[in-house]
């Protein structure tokens, strides 16, 4: 009776702190609340329909600074045009948005990302931007140069970098569908971009991925 009379009021004590717990248990695992973007990100291609038209392409094309001014900082002082010219978040890599006009010197394909290489106005036949003409496109400059495309939209990494993988293809099927590899070198070409800052690359411009390339006549 006496062991029944002490356990009893314990019970009690531990039913009442039961009934009013202060916090909310959730299971591991279950549903979280996701980023405003990431109904869309959870479609790579949605996601890219719902930027490429209306805002990716006009703020690149708007935007860009011509290759030959860039060039011509570059060569000035490439700290400088780095400061003037480079898009990039904090401590994150620099990009730019580039557009010019030119004549493809010459071709690289040994890879399966193939490159145009262009030399621009005044002509040397000297490349000073070279171009991604596929079929495989690389780095992530469409994704991460203007902005638009935040980390902060998505669930998680992944999908980040399926919507970088997705721009690339875009790239691909669209903008280099109609370009013939085989009959570009010698040809004008127009063209805007975006690609990464690397002041001490050859050339100095180098590996744009273009979301307009444009193949004139032969020069």
């Amino acid at each position: 009776m006496i062991r029944r009379a002490r356990t009893y009021p314990i019970c009690v004590l531990s039913l009442g702190l039961m009934s009013c717990v202060p916090w909310t248990v959730r299971p591991i695992g279950g549903p979280r609340e996701a980023p405003s973007g990431a109904s869309a990100a959870a479609s790579p291609s949605a996601y890219v329909n719902s930027i490429w038209t209306d805002r990716l392409l006009p703020e690149i094309l708007n935007s860009a600074v011509d290759a030959r001014v860039l060039l011509n900082a570059l060569a000035a002082s490439p700290q400088e045009a780095l400061a003037r010219y480079a898009r990039s978040e904090a401590n994150g890599p620099a990009y730019f948005i580039v557009k010019g006009e030119g004549v493809v010197v010459s071709l690289d394909t040994r890879s399966r990302m193939g490159l145009a290489l262009v030399d621009v106005a005044p002509l040397d036949r000297r490349p000073d931007v070279s171009i991604q003409i596929g079929p495989v496109l690389r780095g992530t400059s469409l994704r991460d140069a203007t902005g638009i495309v935040r980390f902060t939209d998505f669930v998680n990494q992944l999908q980040f970098a399926d919507a970088g993988n997705e721009l690339n293809d875009r790239v691909r099927t669209t903008v280099l569908a109609a370009v013939d590899q085989a009959t570009l070198k010698g040809r004008a070409v127009s063209f805007a971009g975006t690609l990464a800052a690397e002041p001490s690359a050859e050339p100095p411009l180098r590996e744009l991925v273009p979301v307009k390339l444009m193949v004139g006549a032969r020069r």
